[in-house]
């Protein structure tokens, strides 16, 4: 159980606490192991990594005081296990290269006028989507942010999965008329 203090910090706390960490675990480990996979190379490191930070966050959970969100306290222990990872890894060392093998791929292509066109248009949309309510965000967050399928939002919501497909496609309709 986390427990007020008298300064207003909460704290774990009491025979309930395994459990309530446990509930921690399931609401938040697919988000956890997706914020590690994109920063490791193997799904089995990100495996390693997502336990190490689940047992870290177990060990130091007199340390948590409630003022960030659990997810938030997670990524953060997650990104630390994740950076020494990396770090001790022997196959993560660079490779030092000349930088003429490579011109190529280091020439932007792009002109002016596109990279003009693509910040317009990421700010036209941010504009859109930060008009719409706090529960289309958070949707829309979850599906292209953080890479969660419908039925994930679905439950995450608390709504069913058509709900989702048929908020989904209202939004398409009002970014299309947004951008038009």
């Amino acid at each position: 159980m986390i427990s007020t203090l008298s300064d207003g910090t909460r704290r774990f706390a009491g025979a309930d606490a395994s459990v309530e960490f446990d509930d921690w675990y399931r609401a938040h480990r697919q988000a956890i192991y997706r914020f590690i996979a994109r920063r490791v190379r193997s799904a089995e490191d990100a495996e390693d990594i997502l336990q190490s930070t689940y047992l870290g966050a177990w060990e130091n959970r007199a340390s948590y005081r409630g003022t960030a969100q659990p997810r938030t306290w997670l990524i953060a222990i997650a990104l630390n296990v994740a950076r020494n990872h990396v770090s001790r890894a022997s196959d993560y060392r660079f490779v030092v290269e000349r930088i003429d093998d490579h011109e190529e791929a280091l020439v932007d292509t792009r002109g002016p006028e596109l990279r003009l066109s693509v910040k317009q248009s990421l700010a036209k949309f941010l504009e859109f989507a930060q008009s719409l309510p706090p529960e289309q965000q958070r949707m829309i967050e979850l599906l292209f942010l953080d890479d969660v399928s419908y039925v994930e939002v679905a439950a995450m919501l608390g709504i069913p999965v058509g709900t989702v497909r048929s908020r989904l496609s209202r939004l398409r309709a009002k970014l299309e008329k947004h951008f038009a």
